[in-house]
């Protein structure tokens, strides 16, 4: 999640977060579900989980070196990202390189940062099943980076004296918690495609300021007419009781209502929120004049801090809220009109 530094600037949103910090409750363990919220666990689920908890670890771990978009680290996990969807079988979203005659398509759109370096956003695509409705889009996405070891946009306290070692960000709920979530949710579509296309989407450089989503959106790989719906996961590790929030940056009450019914459905209790307006990639598919909503299980004490790591993930929270953006891409994706 990008800090809110261009409106309010860093000493507004670090006393709002010392604020939260003081009447936070810890999220559950890595792997455990709240006991507000506990329930048997069937093994497809239980499967589910442990996919989820093996992605959350390997993306926050100390040699992912907190993901900063343009490093060697999130170039690691670029390929990851590629190796799994070509796991799944799906190919990759962007315009074809080609190579003689062979026309492969790419799985990795490269824009500029600017201030210097170079991110990539990572994207795969599920055509949809139905002859007439799959050249129209639904995207589901996620920022996979996060601020590495960087001072400027931490919350950490000690994070800027220069007698400390920089301090490293593993960013295990912002945002592995949703790029678990959205290699989750692409392994149920490949599995059972919907009748749209449904494009499965990471960006990078969102805390720097949306740039992947940006770059994206500037050079798509689909006509924004074909676009009919986007959903974006950021920070859905920290699952706490029942309450799921829900940003709606455009599309107004017919996308509300979706997400409410699909959010209700799994049990959830939705609540609207403007605590990310503007902060995460979904602000750029709005001001694309897309459909554009975000799911978010809130902010907490370890944001942008050394402390969010993967032990303080819920699992079973991210898996439930796989559920959700699930049955709002499927509602979106399947419906005949």
């Amino acid at each position: 999640m990008a800090p809110r530094l261009r409106s309010t600037g860093v000493l507004t949103l670090a006393a709002s977060l010392t604020a939260l910090a003081a009447c936070a409750r810890q999220s559950a363990p890595l792997g455990a579900a709240p006991a507000a919220t506990a329930a048997p666990v069937d093994s497809a689920a239980a499967a589910a989980d442990a996919r989820i908890a093996a992605d959350v670890t390997w993306l926050a771990s100390p040699a992912r070196g907190g993901r900063l978009a343009g490093s060697r680290e999130a170039n690691d996990v670029a390929a990851f990202l590629v190796r799994r969807y070509q796991a799944l079988g799906l190919a990759g979203a962007f315009a074809a390189s080609c190579a003689g005659l062979d026309c492969v398509p790419a799985y990795s759109q490269r824009f500029d940062i600017p201030g210097g370096g170079s991110g990539q956003n990572v994207a795969a695509r599920v055509p949809g099943r139905d002859s007439v409705l799959a050249g129209e889009v639904v995207i589901v996405g996620a920022h996979r980076d996060h601020i590495g070891r960087n001072a400027f946009m931490s919350m950490d306290p000690d994070a800027s004296d220069p007698d400390l070692p920089p301090t490293l960000h593993p960013g295990a709920d912002d945002n592995a918690s949703g790029t678990a979530a959205v290699l989750e949710l692409a392994r149920h579509l490949a599995a059972r495609p919907a009748r749209r296309t449904v494009l499965v989407v990471h960006f990078d450089a969102e805390e720097e300021g949306l740039y992947g989503s940006g770059a994206f959106t500037q050079r798509p790989p689909v006509p924004r007419a074909a676009v009919k719906l986007m959903v974006n996961l950021d920070m859905v590790g920290r699952l706490r009781g029942d309450r799921l929030y829900i940003e709606v940056a455009r599309g107004g009450r017919p996308v509300e209502q979706l997400a409410d019914s699909a959010t209700r459905a799994a049990a959830l209790r939705p609540e609207s929120t403007g605590e990310i307006a503007g902060r995460s990639d979904h602000a750029s598919f709005a001001d694309w004049k897309v459909p554009a909503l975000a799911l978010f299980t809130g902010f907490h004490s370890d944001y942008h801090r050394g402390t969010d790591i993967a032990a303080r993930v819920n699992v079973p929270g991210i898996r439930r809220v796989v559920d959700v953006a699930e049955s709002i891409v499927r509602a979106a994706a399947d419906r005949p009109e």
